[in-house]
């Protein structure tokens, strides 16, 4: 013989429920606003005192030859290698199947 034990089915447990998803949907729906929609505010930031000595140097111009053609830039020993010889990375197309 079987035995079947139901449980009654409360009702403020599927009120809870309820008010547990609305909660759950309001904080998704501000957040979503808060990320995408909401205006920024503006941030007014002054500049500091030592930001004047900074403009002089947008005026500044460097010429790459004037830097390698320098005796000293070229007194300067390299100890790392170069790998000038273009090592083989794969098949052009490798979607192609190999023959």
């Amino acid at each position: 013989m079987a035995i079947v034990i139901e449980e009654e089915k409360n009702s403020s447990g599927s009120i809870m429920s309820v008010i547990g998803w609305l909660v759950f949907i309001a904080v998704g729906v501000g957040a979503v606003y808060y990320l995408f929609f909401a205006a920024p505010e503006s941030v007014i930031v002054a500049p500091s005192a030592n930001f004047a000595s900074t403009t002089s140097l947008a005026g500044i111009t460097i010429h790459a030859s004037a830097v390698t053609q320098n005796p000293l830039f070229q007194s300067l020993k390299q100890y790392v290698p170069s790998s000038t010889v273009p090592s083989s990375t794969g098949r052009s197309n490798p979607f192609i199947p190999p023959q």
